[in-house]
C-alpha cells in the first residue's frame, strides 16, 4: 500500500459551535446559552451562543449560561466544561485547552 496524501480536513467553527452548544444545554441546570453579542452582529442576526477560538491545533471554548434556580452553579458549570471538552473532543480529535464558563443570569420558576 501506498500512503499517497488524500487531501486535507477542515472543521469548521460553525460545527465546533454546534457540538459545543449542544453538549451545553443537555446539562440539567441549564435554562439557556446566553447569544454572545456585539453591536454589528445584533444588527446582522449573526449572534453565536458561545465563543470558539482556535489558537495552532488547539480550541479555547467561551460561553455565557442562564442557570435554573436550585441548582448548584458551581457544579453545573463544572459539568459543562467536561461535557462540552470531551464532545468536542470524541467527534473532532481536536483537543479542547479551555471551557470558560460564565453564569450570567438565573431564571427562578415561578408556579
Amino acid at each position: 500500500m501506498s500512503a499517497e496524501n488524500k487531501g486535507t480536513v477542515r472543521i469548521s467553527e460553525d460545527v465546533v459551535t454546534s457540538l459545543a452548544a449542544a453538549a451545553v444545554t443537555d446539562i440539567k441546570g441549564v435554562e439557556k446559552i446566553r447569544p454572545k453579542y456585539s453591536s454589528i452582529r445584533r444588527f446582522l442576526k449573526n449572534d453565536k451562543p458561545l465563543e470558539v477560538r482556535v489558537t495552532g491545533d488547539v480550541i479555547e471554548i467561551n460561553t455565557d449560561v442562564i442557570l435554573k434556580y436550585g441548582y448548584n452553579a458551581v457544579s453545573v458549570c463544572e459539568k459543562i466544561q467536561e461535557s462540552v471538552k470531551s464532545e468536542i473532543q470524541a467527534v473532532t480529535g481536536i483537543t479542547v485547552s479551555k471551557v470558560n464558563v460564565t453564569v450570567s443570569g438565573i431564571i427562578f420558576d415561578r408556579k
